[in-house]
This record gives C-alpha cells, sequence and structure tokens, in this order.
C-alpha cells in the first residue's frame, strides 16, 4: 500500500455532510405537512420522497471517511483501542442526552409521536438491536455501530477482513433476493440489522477509500458517465414509481453518490473555508440529525394553518433554519465540549493508572 499523507483537502466531504442533513430535514419536514395540515402537493412530495435518501448518502460517506481516516491509524500505538474508544465517544455522547430525552417524553406523552412504534428502552439505552428507539432516527446509528465494530476486524487483519466483506455481501444479497427471506422476516433483531441491504452502501464506501488510498486512477468521462447514468435511472425509478426489486432505489442512489465522492474526492481538491455556511452544517451534521425530527415536528405540528404557497414555503424554511441553528448549538455542547472532556479524563485516568502500577 503506497504511504499516505494526511491533507485536508477532503473538505468537500464536509459539504455533502451538510446536503445530506438538509435532505433529511426537508423529507421529515413534508411528512410532518402532510400529517398535520394535509399538504398535498405532488412536487413537495417527490421532493420530500428524494429527501429521504439523505441516510444512504450518510451510509456510503461514513463507510468511506472511517476507511480513510483508519488508514493512517493502524501504525500507531494502541491503534485499536484508540479506534473504538474514539467511535464510541464519538457515537454516544451526543445521541445519549436526546435519546434519553426522548425516551422519557414519550413515556409521559405517549401521543407526542405520530407514529406507532413499539419503543424499546433497551435499545434506546444502548443502539443493540431488540426493537426501535425512543429517537426515530437512532435507527441508523444501531447500522453505524454495527460496521464500526465489524470494521474493527481491519485492525487484526486487513486480509481477513477483505474475504469477510465478500463473504457479508454475498450472504446479504441470499438473505434478501432468495427464499430465505423468511429468515429476515421472523429472525434475530441482530442478524437482520446484519444481513440487511443497508450495510451494502457502507461497503460501497469501504471499496471507494480503497481506490483513493491506493490511487486507483479511473479517469474522469466513466466516472462522470456512470455519475449521470446513475442518477438518471434512479430519478426514473422514484419518478414512475413502479414495482421493482427490493432496494433497487436506495442501491441505486448509493452507486450514484459512490461516483460521485470518485470524482469529488479525487477532482474537487480546493480548500473550503471554516466559516462557509456548508462546513458549518458540515462540521455540525450528526447533532443537527440528532436533534432535527422533534423539532421540525414541534414547529410544523404549531404553524398556524397553512393556505397559502407562501405559508407553505415559509413553514419549510423556517423548520430547516431552526433546525440547522438549534443542531449547532447542541454540537459545540455535546461534540465539542462533552467529547474534549470526556476524551481528557480518559487520558487523565490512564495516566493514574500507569502510576498506580
Amino acid at each position: 500500500m503506497p504511504k499516505l499523507r494526511k491533507h485536508n483537502y477532503l473538505d468537500i466531504l464536509q459539504v455533502y455532510r451538510g446536503l445530506a442533513a438538509l435532505m433529511v430535514i426537508f423529507h421529515h419536514s413534508v411528512g410532518s405537512l402532510r400529517y398535520y395540515h394535509h399538504v398535498e402537493n405532488p412536487i413537495l412530495t417527490f421532493l420530500g420522497d428524494i429527501g429521504k435518501f439523505g441516510v444512504d448518502f450518510f451510509f456510503v460517506l461514513s463507510g468511506f471517511i472511517i476507511a480513510y481516516s483508519a488508514s493512517f491509524s493502524y501504525h500507531k500505538p494502541n491503534a485499536f483501542k484508540k479506534y473504538i474508544t474514539g467511535r464510541i465517544l464519538r457515537i454516544y455522547i451526543p445521541y445519549l442526552p436526546i435519546g434519553i430525552a426522548m425516551l422519557f417524553l414519550y413515556s409521559l406523552f405517549p401521543d407526542f409521536s405520530n407514529a406507532e412504534r413499539d419503543i424499546s428502552w433497551f435499545t434506546s439505552l444502548t443502539l443493540i438491536p431488540n426493537g426501535s428507539p425512543a429517537l426515530s432516527v437512532a435507527w441508523t446509528l444501531i447500522f453505524e455501530m454495527m460496521f464500526y465494530l465489524l470494521f474493527s476486524i481491519t485492525f487484526v487483519s486487513r486480509n481477513v477482513w477483505n474475504y469477510f466483506i465478500v463473504f457479508w455481501v454475498v450472504a446479504i444479497v441470499v438473505c434478501n433476493y432468495t427464499s430465505l427471506q423468511y429468515l429476515l422476516n421472523d429472525g434475530n433483531p441482530v442478524l437482520k440489522v446484519f444481513f440487511s441491504a443497508y450495510n451494502i452502501e457502507f461497503v460501497l464506501g469501504y471499496i471507494l477509500a480503497q481506490l483513493f488510498i491506493r490511487k486507483v486512477k479511473l479517469g474522469f468521462s466513466v466516472p462522470l458517465l456512470l455519475t449521470i447514468l446513475s442518477l438518471s435511472f434512479y430519478l426514473y425509478l422514484m419518478g414512475v414509481k413502479a414495482d421493482t426489486v427490493f432496494f433497487a432505489e436506495n442501491l441505486i442512489f448509493g452507486i450514484f453518490v459512490f461516483f460521485m465522492l470518485y470524482l469529488s474526492v479525487t477532482k474537487f481538491t480546493f480548500r473550503i473555508k471554516k466559516t462557509e455556511l456548508f462546513m458549518l452544517l458540515g462540521n455540525a451534521t450528526y447533532s443537527i440529525y440528532l436533534i432535527h425530527n422533534p423539532i421540525q415536528m414541534i414547529i410544523i405540528r404549531t404553524f398556524p394553518k397553512i393556505s397559502t404557497e407562501i405559508s407553505l414555503t415559509f413553514a419549510i424554511v423556517l423548520a430547516v433554519v431552526i433546525c440547522c441553528v438549534a443542531g449547532y448549538l447542541y454540537s459545540l455542547v455535546f461534540e465539542k465540549m462533552a467529547i474534549k472532556a470526556a476524551k481528557k479524563l480518559i487520558v487523565y485516568s490512564r495516566k493514574r493508572e500507569r502510576i498506580w502500577t
């Protein structure tokens, strides 16, 4: 493997994270408008349906980022321990405050949610699959943690990991596209996550990271053509709304993201100021994603009657802006201050252990 040097020129990925967050906020806001205000607008509905694929965007992007970041850590002392600790702190510290808050909120006010879900205290507190988490979007964190834990195999043997993902993808295809589907319908909740087709999107991100790390050149014309074709096919499937192969739209969108990211990380290497709007959003994306759903729901639920295009537009813009501002402030507390404090506490504890031993 070629020697790597860590650069700061992947700023474009932060911009994409911000865009993906806006897609998900828009998707949930449109759903709330339909539920609370009975807004039926074909264009709005179509764009809202596209917005839900922000999650697929996140999954491919996460697979790339975690594999790319880890490539700088394998040779360092205690690499595995630092990787696991870093992932746990990164996921749980920002998640638990809002996750626990929503758990108690739904316990006290069961009618607050506009969806029927069998909420699991265990899953809400641990992100281990055993039911629905109180924070609805936390289902994606369950997949994130699954991938992070499985990816830790690379710290033992990267060859074993490569063989494993081949087995994993084949097993996912078999369990989702053959008569063995019944194993997922009534199976163990952990196995349902393990064999979910969503994991293919993480693998796409991992493959992309390997192409980038190993400096594999695919040129410009071919990836651009495949980006356009996959996007066109995805939009066609969304437009016709025909019964297609299970998870087809998600996978085609994931392939579009794969090639778009390839072009971005190999061609768009310019730096972006940290104070640019989408950089600020990108850096706060996780927090925005965590807290946006209850916020947009409250805003739209309490919004005056929507009777004009202007009031409809204002409701959506208001929900998006408040979610982004609140998420940014939340990130300053729980992604910046709290995680930093936790890391300092861990370092301090390790120093005390060395002193006493």
